[in-house]
């Protein structure tokens, strides 16, 4: 039996990486998934399984230093909403830098595009459009997980 946290996680990194695929249709985004392995759709669940379980780790960073291990109050619940927004833009936003100052150094990437978005603008999308699906993602499977756990 596969435990209900693993199961949660995981249906979490699905829907992420599902809502984040549409931005795979423009060519500098794509251009950034040809590593580990030859195939764009390997590549991507590995890279993007990556982010996720940083992301995720960045949340209960986000629980730890807000709520601490004990129960989690109204004032604590917010604070920790803004620890994961926050968390939804600087995870991916580091990735995004990361992607500028080290692969075309390596030659595997570049931002410059012969035609069409540039690498830099649709980064910044990227990011900005993985903010809004993490956000809007966690914000819904925390209150699924909540009205799930009320007493009855």
């Amino acid at each position: 039996m596969v435990p209900t946290e693993l199961t949660v996680l995981s249906a979490f990194a699905a829907v992420v990486l599902f809502a984040w695929s549409p931005l795979l249709a423009v060519d500098r985004l794509r251009a950034l998934f040809v590593w580990p392995t030859r195939t764009l759709l390997a590549n991507y669940l590995v890279v993007g399984a990556g982010v996720v379980v940083i992301q995720v780790l960045s949340y209960f960073g986000a629980v730890l230093l807000v709520a601490g291990t004990g129960s989690v109050t109204g004032g604590e619940a917010a604070g920790i909403v803004a620890g994961v927004v926050a968390a939804n833009v600087l995870v991916p936003g580091l990735a995004a830098l990361a992607c500028l100052r080290l692969l075309p150094e390596r030659g595997v990437w570049s931002p410059e595009s012969p035609s069409g978005l540039g690498g830099r603008v649709a980064l910044a999308v990227g990011v900005g459009w993985y903010a809004v699906v993490a956000s809007a993602t966690f914000v819904a499977f925390a209150l699924g997980i909540m009205f799930a756990n009320l007493p009855t």
